[in-house]
């Protein structure tokens, strides 16, 4: 029995799963990963599934936790599988792991992803977006491709409480990159805040962790905060900031001239042309 969605051979292709922040809440305003990545010379399949992950439940239950995350594992069939949202990430990580160690959740995914014509993954590829960037010299590229400059922009990298799902390296790789675009790191003391996570349908336990991240970045003389998770994005728009809120990518999008500058850091600053 086949699954509702296209399957896919192995080959080796770089699949990218945009999550349904992605894909659906922000998809009208941002401009596709794949196509920025394949600016910087990085090329992506998109994954036939944008569906939640389920990493949005909290409390999670058995589908949402186990079944959801263990179904976009396995539409990527065993090929590498990024995705530009650490939550996402942390979700199929962790589903992979409780699989992995327990026989009667195997079994019972294994039951319930038969029905629907999916099989449990034997092993998981997914990583961060990030961390492949890392790998191929992003700042060397970008410093070769920018096209704009961001004139020492002030901005707050915050990571959230998913950090840990980046390998070692590639936080300092992508500040590395950052100040390549032009930009001046602000550090802040709630960088590795959570945001509130899963809870962000709870909207006053979401509602009131933003306005303190937003609040310390500022304090720290931070002009825009930049994010490398879809959800931590998500939650964090809901607020009405008095600071721009923008995703890696997006920012990386500026730079290289595929995306208006003012639209996004208007009026907090200007950015001049490369």
């Amino acid at each position: 029995m086949e699954g509702i969605d296209q399957k896919i051979e192995r080959d080796n292709s770089v699949f990218h799963y945009a999550g349904c922040q992605a894909a659906v809440v922000m998809f009208e305003r941002f401009l596709a990963t794949e196509e920025i990545t394949h600016r910087l010379g990085t090329d992506l399949s998109r994954l036939a599934s944008d569906d939640c992950c389920g990493g949005v439940e909290d409390p999670p239950n058995f589908f949402s936790g186990i079944v959801a995350p263990l179904r976009i594992i396995d539409l990527a069939a065993g090929n590498p599988l990024v995705t530009s949202c650490l939550s996402c990430l942390a979700n199929m990580r962790g589903a992979f792991r409780r699989m992995e160690d327990n026989p009667e959740t195997r079994r019972r995914a294994a039951f319930s992803m038969e029905i629907v014509g999916y099989q449990v993954p034997s092993s998981t590829n997914a990583r961060h977006l990030l961390d492949l960037l890392a790998e191929n010299n992003l700042a060397n590229t970008i410093r070769e491709r920018k096209t704009v400059d961001l004139d020492h922009l002030p901005v707050a990298l915050y990571y959230g409480c998913r950090k840990q799902e980046l390998n070692s390296d590639t936080p300092r790789r992508v500040e590395t990159a950052i100040e390549t675009m032009g930009a001046k790191l602000v550090p802040f003391s709630s960088a590795l805040q959570c945001c509130g996570g899963p809870k962000s349908y709870q909207r006053d336990v979401s509602l009131g962790k933003g306005p303190d991240i937003l609040a310390a970045a500022q304090e720290a003389g931070a002009s825009a905060v930049v994010t490398v998770c879809g959800m931590c994005q998500a939650n964090l728009e809901k607020e009405e900031a008095a600071i721009p809120v923008i995703p890696f990518l997006q920012l990386l999008a500026v730079t290289l001239g595929m995306a208006d500058p003012k639209v996004w850091l208007r009026p907090f600053h200007s950015v001049e042309g490369g």
